[in-house]
C-alpha cells in the first residue's frame, strides 16, 4: 500500500540520457508498494542522505518516485540566464588565456628545465586493471524492510576488466553494468555475459573509470529483462 500523503503519480520529468528514460518508464509500480514519503524523496534529490540509504534502491524499482526524485532535482537547480553574457565571457576568458600562455613562453623560458607536474588523472585513464568484486556478501531479498548500511565495493581509476561474483541466487546470461554518481546518473557503461564457475554466478565486464574522480558512487547492475540492483561502491 502505498504511503499516506502519496504524492502524484505523473510528475514531468525531462529526460537526460537512456538510463535516465528506462528508470523514468521500466517500473510502473501502480499500487506503489513501498513508497517512502516525499520529505524522503526531497531529502534524496538533495543528497541528504548517506549513498548507502535503502531509499536510493526503491528508486530503481520505482519509476513514479523516481520520476518525482528527478523532477525535484531539476527544480532545486539553478536556473538559466541569458546565455549571451556567459558566451562572450567565455570569449574573453579563452583570449585572456591564450596571451597568459604566449607571454609565459617568451618571459619564463627557464621554467621548462622544471620537472614535469604529475598528473595522475592522465596515468589512470591509460591504466590497465583487474579487480574482483564480489557481491556476495549482499542480499537478495526484496522487502521493504531496512537493512544495515553496507560496505562499498572498491574500484581503481582506468580501464577495468572487473571480474564480479554475483550475490547468491543471481542467473546466467547477458548482464547490463553502471556506474552512476551521486545523482543517479549513469558515468561509465558495460555489458558482459556471466555463467556459473564453481558454483558462483561470475560475470566479467569492462568499465573505463579512467576520467572519474575518486569519490563515492553506485555499482548498478541487471539482468537482462530484469529490475536494476544497486551496490555502494567508491571509486580510488
Amino acid at each position: 500500500m502505498a504511503n499516506e500523503g502519496q504524492h502524484s503519480d505523473s510528475p514531468e520529468l525531462t529526460s537526460g540520457d537512456d538510463i535516465d528514460k528506462v528508470l523514468a518508464q521500466a517500473n510502473p509500480n501502480p499500487t506503489r508498494a513501498g513508497c517512502p514519503g516525499r520529505e524522503v524523496l526531497s531529502a534524496l534529490s538533495r543528497r541528504e542522505r548517506p549513498i548507502g540509504d535503502p531509499a536510493y534502491e526503491h528508486l530503481l524499482k520505482c519509476s513514479p518516485c523516481y520520476r518525482e526524485f528527478r523532477v525535484l532535482q531539476q527544480s532545486g537547480a539553478p536556473k538559466r540566464t541569458d546565455p549571451r553574457p556567459r558566451v562572450l565571457w567565455y570569449a574573453a576568458a579563452a583570449a585572456a588565456l591564450v596571451l597568459v600562455t604566449a607571454g609565459a613562453y617568451f618571459i619564463l623560458p627557464n621554467q621548462r628545465s622544471r620537472p614535469p607536474i604529475e598528473q595522475p588523472s592522465s596515468a589512470s585513464a591509460t591504466a590497465e586493471l583487474r579487480a574482483e568484486l564480489d557481491l556476495r556478501k549482499y542480499t537478495v531479498a526484496r522487502t521493504d524492510q531496512s537493512t544495515p548500511e553496507r560496505p562499498p565495493v572498491s574500484l581503481p581509476r582506468g580501464r577495468l576488466t572487473a571480474t564480479i561474483l554475483l550475490p547468491v541466487g543471481s542467473e546466467p546470461g547477458t548482464y547490463e553494468v553502471q556506474i552512476l554518481d551521486s545523482n543517479l546518473r549513469s558515468v561509465a557503461s558495460a555489458t558482459g555475459d556471466a555463467e556459473i564457475r564453481d558454483f558462483v554466478t561470475t560475470l566479467r565486464a569492462t568499465l573505463d573509470l579512467g576520467s572519474l574522480r575518486a569519490g563515492t558512487y553506485q555499482l548498478a547492475l541487471r539482468r537482462h529483462g530484469e529490475d536494476w540492483r544497486l551496490f555502494p561502491a567508491d571509486v580510488k
